[in-house]
Parts: structure tokens; C-alpha cells; sequence
């Protein structure tokens, strides 16, 4: 069985399902309202490769990845171009899938969209408030991170380091108890998409959308949930507390890819340095990309250069060519030594850069894998 590294414990573990033989994993998606960028396309890369080893391993797994198609930014989007926000959530979405399908990426067994959740977030923030752990003001409804004892968990944090830090807030909700206090449900300004509910029409807060829908969908004490290093705080430490608040069991094991990086800086929307994923591939294949991402541990950032993506090509030559010298050699069963080296490797915190001498790519190749696994994914 994998081991896998846990942001909570932070020690590499197996990974031990909650039912034997399946596997339950839910992996934050996309908020839809521009083109995806090479942050989001390691993310969904390592989650693809985590989910195609689970399979081929002989695991059942079920991969749950939401649609984020409400939310501020999807708003502003739609108010610069004059038309709707459910025009702009849909147009994104469909570039986001065309995206993923160039990259190879799987679709998810199940993609959730927030707006078909709202009544369920509606309920469950409601329990939050008949608890105690939420409260209501003039603005919306919000969480009392006070109320939830191991606030910070997966920012190995206390509530107090983490104010006393000046961690990123929202400087919104002038009623706040906390600083640290984060929206539930945001009431809609005149003109903005809404939904009703007790404390007035509005919408939910991005936080609430993913907890309702990873619990509804796989259950309590589901097996992992992933996601990018910036994601860890505040979103998942937030969809945490929310479970927590509400006494219920979540998810069992955090997984969190690096970030891609960028001049030493972590590449986003927000510092201006990031470049899409389509720009990338006018000019490179996007197997290149993959194998860029795979040639590094998921846990460890990569810089995506014209650089880096040249020499990846190259790698990625040189395979073809081994394949096509070998496409017409009689078939043999796989050399179960060196399949039993590349299990060892992914088995060891899904190792994919081969750091053991006898997990090198030469090995993979041999095994048949790179071959067969290539007859998938695009070419350009």
C-alpha cells in the first residue's frame, strides 16, 4: 500500500482506506472565471498521477473534484464584461476541461458544482449557528474560529501565532468577533447573483462550498483530500474547523502538492508572474509538461522555465525514440524485478523522480508503462 506524507502529522504513513480496496479522495477544483495557470496544472497533474497509480495498483477509487461557479471574482469577471455570472462560470469551465484533456488529465469521477449545492450549505451553516459557532451581522454570517479547539491544525499554528504573524485576512466584516473569523454565507449588494436564506439573500462563502460538497458526496472520515500548498491555509484549515464545529469526522489524510515557482517566488494570479497553461503548449508538448512535474517530488517546488521545459522535451525525445526502437520487439512479460523497484518507489511517497538508483526512467521504460501510457495522452 502507499505511504503518503500527511500535512497534519507531517510523517509519510500508509495510506489505509476506509473501506479496503477503495479509495475515496477529494481534490479542490477550479473557481471558473479565467484561464488555468501552470500552478493548477501541477496540481491536477500530481492528483492525476496519485489517482492512475491507485488504479493501476488495482485500487478502486473514487476522485471527487469540484467546480467553484459562484464566487467574488467570478462577479467581477462578469461585471467587467458586461454579462452574467453563470455566462462567465460556464464559458471557464469548459476551457478549464479542454485544458485538462491536452494535458491528459482525467475527469473526475464526480464534479460538484457549487451552485447545486446552496440549499445544503444554507442547512448546514444554520446548524453552525444553532450550535454556537457561527453568529450572524448586518453583512452576512460568520464562523468563530474561537469556537473550534485545534484551530490552525494543518498551519501547525495557534490562533494567536497566526494573528500575531498578520496571516493574509479579508478586511471585510467590521462586526467580526476575530480577526481570524471568516465568512459563511456573504449578503448579495443590489444586482449580484443570490440565493435566499434566513439571514438574507446572498451567497455562500467559498469555504462552506467544498465542505458540503466532499462530506455529501464521500461521506464522513473520507480518505484524502488534496489540493496546492497554498491551499492548505486558510481554505482547508476553514472547510476543517466547519467539520469540526459541527462534530463531524473529515477527511482522514491531507495531501499537498509544492508550488511552482517562478524566479524563487511562488507563481499566482496575484504577484503577476504566472503564465497560463495554454500559452505554455502553443510551443511545447504538453507530455513535456508531465513529465517536467514528474521528474520533481510532488512535495517539492519546481521551477517551469523555457529552460527546464527545453530539457524536459529532450527527455521526452529520447523516450519516444526508445519506444519506437522497441514497438516492434516480440512481447515479453514485464521484468517483475524491476516492476517490483518502480512500486517501491511510488510506494514511498509516490517517489516519482526515482530518487533510489534502481527507480530511474530507464527501469520505467523497460516495464512497458511509459509506452502503453503515452498511447493516451495527446501529441502535439
Amino acid at each position: 500500500m502507499i505511504s503518503l506524507y500527511d500535512t497534519v502529522t507531517r510523517t509519510v504513513a500508509p495510506l489505509e482506506p476506509r473501506e479496503p480496496g477503495r479509495v475515496s479522495m477529494y481534490v479542490c477544483g477550479p473557481t471558473v472565471y479565467g484561464p488555468a495557470h501552470l500552478g493548477h496544472a501541477r496540481m491536477a497533474l500530481v492528483f492525476d498521477v496519485l489517482r492512475r497509480y491507485l488504479l493501476w495498483s488495482g485500487l478502486e477509487v473514487r476522485f471527487v473534484s469540484n467546480i467553484t461557479d459562484i464566487d467574488d471574482k467570478i462577479i467581477t469577471r462578469a461585471t467587467e464584461e458586461g454579462r452574467g455570472a453563470a455566462a462567465v462560470a460556464v464559458d471557464w469551465e469548459e476551457a478549464w476541461y479542454s485544458t485538462m484533456s491536452t494535458l491528459g488529465v482525467l475527469r473526475p469521477d464526480e464534479d460538484p458544482h457549487a451552485t447545486q449545492y446552496v440549499d445544503r450549505m444554507v442547512e448546514l451553516i444554520g446548524r453552525l449557528v444553532d450550535l454556537g459557532a457561527a453568529y450572524v451581522t448586518s453583512d452576512g454570517v460568520y464562523l468563530s474560529v474561537e469556537s473550534v479547539d485545534d484551530y490552525g491544525l494543518l498551519a501547525h499554528q495557534s490562533l494567536e501565532e497566526m494573528l500575531a504573524g498578520g496571516s493574509e485576512r479579508e478586511l471585510v466584516g467590521t462586526e467580526k468577533r476575530n480577526p481570524g473569523d471568516f465568512a459563511l454565507w456573504k449578503l448579495a449588494k443590489p444586482t449580484e447573483p443570490s440565493w435566499p436564506s434566513p439571514w438574507g439573500d446572498g451567497r455562500p462563502g467559498w469555504h462552506t462550498e467544498c465542505v458540503v460538497m466532499s462530506l455529501d458526496l464521500l461521506g464522513e472520515g473520507f480518505d484524502l483530500h488534496g489540493g496546492g500548498a497554498d491551499l492548505a491555509f486558510p481554505h482547508h484549515e476553514n472547510e476543517r474547523a466547519q467539520a469540526v464545529a459541527l462534530g463531524a469526522q473529515f477527511a482522514r489524510r491531507w495531501v499537498h502538492n509544492g508550488f511552482v515557482e517562478a524566479g524563487g517566488e511562488k507563481m499566482s494570479k496575484s504577484l503577476g508572474n504566472f503564465t497560463t497553461v495554454d500559452r505554455l503548449l502553443e510551443t511545447h508538448d504538453p507530455r513535456a509538461l508531465r513529465l517536467l512535474v514528474l521528474q520533481a517530488h510532488y512535495r517539492s517546488p519546481v521551477e517551469i522555465t523555457p529552460t527546464s521545459m527545453s530539457s524536459a522535451q529532450a527527455a521526452l525525445d529520447r523516450l519516444d525514440a526508445f519506444a519506437r526502437r522497441v514497438v516492434d520487439l516480440p512481447s515479453r512479460e514485464p521484468d517483475d524485478d524491476r516492476l517490483e523497484a518502480f512500486r517501491a518507489c511510488m510506494d514511498d511517497d509516490l517517489d516519482t523522480p526515482g530518487r533510489w538508483p534502481w527507480c530511474s526512467a530507464a527501469s520505467r521504460m523497460r516495464t512497458g508503462l511509459w509506452a502503453r501510457a503515452t498511447r493516451r495522452w495527446p501529441r502535439r
